[in-house]
């Protein structure tokens, strides 16, 4: 039988699972790691220009490499695949030895990056020039909600955690930014699909914020928003489940994946390491960073 998407219900259940996973973040694989991120006070100015150049350098050069071993993958993928319908020859062996040897390298390589991305977002943190930058969050501090320093639109440049990119597929490339409500007390995660053929146009996923402290916010995931290309149904919103059953999920797939599971048992939420007009970092409470940039 199929859904009004003209999938089948195992297809959908696997986009739900799919979603579920993303929302959580809470397998990463592949060139995913962690580094303990020093403790510091804040300055009394914005970091060091020269610091946050080089954050964004770092930055740029990590996705681009990404991308790159993404599209290696592929071709490594497709050549496989024609190996294995023409048969095993010689010529195909020393190939798939060539591709192999070229993902190890792109791998050290990329690792590498990440390794000196994360020690520059040590640099810029250690400037943070807010003291306090959930002030606002939802009247959070006494302050106006229009006064907090996360509202707007973000651009995320940097992360490690490998289940919050994308890679260009049969829906295109994807263009991903964050909307920050601070009255509302949303953080809205937002996916949008290159490919005008692709029935799905995008997602939403709304999420939301509760202040503990000055810096830490803690996450609750409420829903999911298809955008589709259709007069029927344009929009489909999933209800998410409590927290408790979101985390138990992810580590049942991350596992099944031969994924990390993430060692904190604080569930969702992240603390705020650098925020100025123009540029974010947190770190999630399971240890994995976020680069944003204001769009808006």
């Amino acid at each position: 039988m199929l859904g009004p998407a003209g999938t089948s219900r195992r297809g959908w259940c696997r986009w739900v699972a799919a979603l579920l996973l993303l929302t959580q973040c809470s397998w990463p694989s592949g060139f995913v790691g962690r580094t303990g991120l020093r403790a510091t006070p804040a300055s009394a100015g914005e970091a060091d220009v020269s610091y946050k150049e080089e954050l964004q350098s770092l930055c740029d050069e990590f996705r681009s490499k990404q991308e790159e071993m993404w599209e290696m993958m592929d071709e490594q993928e497709q050549s496989q695949k024609s190996s294995k319908s023409k048969g095993k020859s010689k010529a195909s062996l020393l190939q798939a030895e060539s591709f192999a040897a070229q993902r190890v390298e792109l791998g050290e390589e990329l690792d590498a990056l990440r390794n000196g991305t994360i020690q520059a977002i040590e640099r810029v943190a250690a400037q943070n020039p807010n003291s306090a930058p959930l002030k606002g969050w939802r009247g959070f501090g006494g302050v106006q909600p229009s006064e907090c320093a996360l509202n707007g639109t973000w651009k995320l440049i940097f992360t490690d955690a490998a289940d919050a990119t994308f890679k260009k597929s049969k829906r295109g490339s994807a263009n991903t930014f964050q909307e920050i409500d601070a009255e509302a007390g949303w953080f809205i995660n937002c996916v949008d699909f290159s490919n005008p053929e692709s029935k799905l146009r995008g997602f939403r996923v709304f999420v939301e914020g509760r202040a503990l402290n000055d810096f830490e916010v803690e996450l609750i995931f409420r829903k999911v928003r298809l955008l589709r290309r259709s007069r029927f149904l344009p929009e489909i919103t999933i209800p998410l489940p409590g927290p408790g059953f979101l985390r138990k999920i992810g580590r049942l797939f991350a596992r099944r994946k031969g994924g990390e599971v993430n060692p904190s048992d604080r569930g969702a939420g992240f603390k705020l390491l650098y925020v100025d007009e123009n540029l974010r970092i947190h770190q999630t409470f399971d240890g994995l960073y976020f680069v944003q940039k204001r769009l808006a």
